[in-house]
């Protein structure tokens, strides 16, 4: 890591502080900084105070700030299955969500302020009171796909993926189509939600986003789909593995 960046992890660990005392900052590995301890947090949704604390991790990652830092609760509170990735780190929303809330405000203490707090928040009402104070959000591959599907202002998930598909391939044209059936070219239809989106993660991430609304169809959404629908790069990969499949059953 560079010394401008490591100055400014100092930096925004001691404005981190300030508000949150029990962290504390460490280097694990030569450019590998992590921030570990105790957050002790205060917080009002609709009149409901709760006041808590929990033993997290937060790992800075190599990029660090153009990426938002990931975040795991390490005192064996909160169970694996409440909206939490394979390798325990917290959900905090969806990718690009995280990414785009980070990109407004980039400093440790807000990014911890909101969404590691909300996140946390939402956890001890959950824990106390049995729902969710924002409403219960999807898990996993369904997740991505509600929140595209909200951000795209429909319910249908081939409209979604069309969409998507643009972002994956890097196809964006202002004047082409758009390919929600509107009549409307792009820029006067889901142009604007397209470019903005493009802002916060290259188009390899949208690929994978693309890739999580596929594996969230159910059996009965699967048997009129246009496979056509998918980003180039994930109908590639699909295709090679339904020739394989057929050489394998031909050998059989």
């Amino acid at each position: 890591m560079n010394n401008g960046k490591e100055v400014l992890i100092h930096q925004q660990f001691e404005e981190l502080v300030q508000t949150f005392p029990g962290l504390a900052l460490s280097q694990d590995a030569p450019g590998r900084w992590v921030i570990r301890g105790t957050l002790s947090f205060s917080a009002t949704f609709q009149t409901m105070t709760i006041a808590d604390a929990f033993s997290i991790l937060i790992i800075l990652p190599d990029d660090y700030p153009d990426s938002p830092p990931a975040v795991q609760e390490t005192g064996g509170r909160i169970p694996s299955n409440f909206h939490q990735y394979g390798d325990r780190t917290l959900c905090l929303g969806a990718p690009v969500e995280v990414i785009r809330r980070f990109k407004v405000d980039s400093r440790l203490v807000t990014f911890v302020k909101t969404l590691v707090v909300e996140y946390l928040y939402g956890f001890a009402h959950f824990e106390t009171h049995g729902i969710l104070p924002f409403g219960e959000l999807s898990h996993g591959c369904q997740g991505i796909r509600d929140y595209y599907q909200d951000a795209f202002s429909t319910d249908n998930v081939h409209i979604t993926l069309a969409l998507l598909k643009v972002l994956a391939d890097g196809t964006y044209r202002g004047h082409h189509l758009c390919p929600c059936g509107s009549g409307n070219i792009l820029r006067k239809c889901h142009g604007p939600i397209l470019l903005c989106l493009l802002k916060h993660q290259p188009k390899e991430r949208f690929l994978r986003d693309a890739t999580n609304v596929l594996y969230s169809l159910e059996k009965f959404e699967l048997a009129d789909f246009d496979w056509g629908l998918l980003p180039k790069q994930l109908k590639l990969e699909f295709d090679e593995m339904a020739r394989k499949r057929a050489s394998q059953e031909k050998c059989d």
